[in-house]
């Protein structure tokens, strides 16, 4: 049969495993050891506008942003034209941020073809790397492969 004092000392190893444990994934979080997704990207609500090479070109966007512990450092923008050729683009805003939430953010901005006058006319594909600065360290994304990401440049 239990006594006191047997029940106090059960109790009392489970509250101090129940720390371990606690204390063990906190610290492990804190040193990356469990990968967090910044966001997820929703490609089904992308859309690039056409236009000629020398033109603007409305991108829409949208994401389902899960974390505000890492901030955008760096947004670059490149166009891969119809000859896979790749040219840098040049983004209406520099960067962007948002709080996260659990619901899918679509936002636009406007991009232009650095040396316009160089790229194939026909089918070109939108490409996007953001440098995050997270605890964990620098991350880098990019947009994903998807077809709403397709444009023609005329």
């Amino acid at each position: 049969m239990l006594d006191l004092e047997s029940i106090t000392k059960y109790v009392g190893a489970g509250s101090a495993v129940l720390a371990l444990l606690g204390g063990g994934y906190k610290t492990a979080d804190e040193f990356g050891l469990f990968s967090r997704d910044i966001l997820t990207w929703d490609p089904e609500h992308f859309s690039v506008s056409d236009g000629p090479s020398n033109g603007t070109f409305k991108v829409v966007v949208a994401r389902e942003k899960h974390r505000d512990d890492c901030s955008v450092e760096g947004f670059a923008l490149e166009v891969k034209d119809s000859g896979y050729i790749v040219h840098d683009a040049k983004p209406s805003i520099p960067k962007f941020s948002g709080p996260a939430s659990d619901k899918v953010e679509m936002f636009a901005f406007t991009i232009t073809i650095d040396k316009p006058y160089d790229v194939a006319k026909g089918k070109a594909t939108l490409l996007a790397h953001i440098e995050y600065k997270c605890p964990e360290g620098i991350v880098y994304i990019n947009y994903p492969s998807h077809q709403n990401l397709e444009f023609m440049i005329e």
